[in-house]
């Protein structure tokens, strides 16, 4: 998917300045009424109308206390997420679920599985 473009955007913006109706105009351009109503209301509020990026990464909330996970996890290797997830909360202020933490460890190259635990725990097997 890809955005309008600037021009018919443009467009659009000028036909609505002119008094034509939403109807009108997403008929004339061949575009959703919606489309209509959200450009002309952010040229209205911001004096423009230009498309958002698309497809964007979102850096995490933790990435700027990376370091200090890490050290978390030396020192304390047994950590569960939740635990961390806790510790996050009240040492650091950052509020992230389960999920983007385990993605968080696992992009820092830090497994959360305890393989290597549960096989010593377990009877050998016959």
């Amino acid at each position: 998917m890809r955005p309008l473009s600037q021009d018919l955007r443009q467009r659009i913006i000028a036909a609505r300045e002119r008094g034509e109706g939403t109807g009108e105009v997403c008929k004339h351009f061949g575009v959703s009424r919606k489309s209509v109503e959200r450009f002309w209301n952010e040229h209205r509020r911001t004096g423009q109308c230009l498309p958002k990026k698309i497809g964007v990464y979102r850096l995490s909330r933790l990435a700027p206390h990376d370091r200090k996970v890490q050290r978390w996890i030396e020192a304390q290797p047994d950590l569960s997420l939740a635990e961390l997830q806790q510790r996050c909360e009240e040492q650091l202020k950052v509020s992230i679920g389960i999920t983007a933490l385990w993605h968080r460890l696992r992009r820092l190259g830090l497994s959360y599985k305890k393989n290597d635990a549960r096989r010593r725990a377990r009877p050998p097997r016959r």
